[in-house]
């Protein structure tokens, strides 16, 4: 049983996931502790009740650290604070992208540490999240059942057996909340150019959008019968969807997301 977890990182993501876990139960506020460099970061921790760390050796007595920085930043922090973290043998679980499981061990002299690989999304502050993560050789089943709840707690998520996956669930779901973004903006900009306020644009925009969602996720029916089902022939959504295919509409999307997936790629350091 995990009793203190540290958390290193208190942006959008560290915190979401901090936050999203102890809303939901997964993690008891007293039994965290937050370090960030920044000021305002933890001043946000503080006001939510979370303890915040005076220095990073506070942080490495932690049963589990949750590295949540920026990738460039995490080579300096592994190797800087090596034999503190190989001397306490803490459960690492990172949600940084672009490093490898192999390549943070190296900052760290190929210890045997145990370490758990996350990609999570901006979701977990509101419970909605989908995560996938990967386990080296040295995690045991209670780290996995920890990080199962704890990911569980703020949404879905998925164990893979194959590190090179979580290239393409980042490309997918990592960044995905964008694209769905994006297209609501889309429908919200185009109902206020007609006439709608932008409260109700919003409204109508996000919760279709997630009546699509409930629909596919509830086992109902494909992506592809959802369109069918709305798209009766010669009606207002076959219209649309014509002018979609005319501007290949299809093929820029995918194109956009293979593009982050080679990004992901493209970051994984050597």
């Amino acid at each position: 049983m995990i009793s203190k977890i540290g958390l290193i990182g208190y942006g959008k993501m560290g915190s979401s996931l901090a936050l999203g876990g102890i809303k939901s139960g997964a993690i008891r506020k007293e039994s965290m502790i937050v370090y960030d460099q920044d000021r305002e970061r933890t001043n946000v921790a503080e006001k939510f009740g979370l303890k915040v760390a005076s220095s990073l050796a506070e942080i490495f007595e932690s049963e589990a650290l949750i590295l949540a920085v920026k990738p460039k930043d995490l080579p300096a922090l592994l190797q800087d604070n090596r034999s503190k973290i190989v001397e306490k043998s803490p459960l690492l679980i990172s949600i940084v992208a672009g490093i490898r499981v192999k390549h943070m061990l190296s900052f760290l002299g190929n210890a045997p540490l145990r370490v758990i690989r996350v990609m999570p999304n901006i979701a977990a502050a509101v419970n909605e999240a989908m995560s996938a993560f990967y386990a080296n050789e040295f995690v045991n089943k209670d780290d996995v059942a920890f990080v199962e709840s704890l990911l569980s707690s703020v949404g879905k998520s998925i164990r893979i057996e194959s590190e090179d996956e979580l290239d393409t669930i980042t490309g997918i779901s990592g960044s995905g909340p964008a694209y769905f973004a994006l297209m609501m903006n889309i429908l919200e900009k185009v109902a206020v150019d007609k006439g709608l306020s932008e409260d109700m644009a919003r409204v109508l925009a996000a919760q279709t959008c997630r009546g699509a969602a409930t629909m596919v996720l509830s086992g109902g029916c494909s992506p592809l019968d959802l369109i069918k089902m709305v798209a009766s022939p010669g009606g207002t959504t076959e219209e649309a969807l014509r002018v979609m295919d005319a501007k290949g509409f299809s093929e820029i999307v995918g194109e956009a997301v293979s593009a982050a997936i080679e990004k992901s790629r493209r970051m994984n350091r050597p």
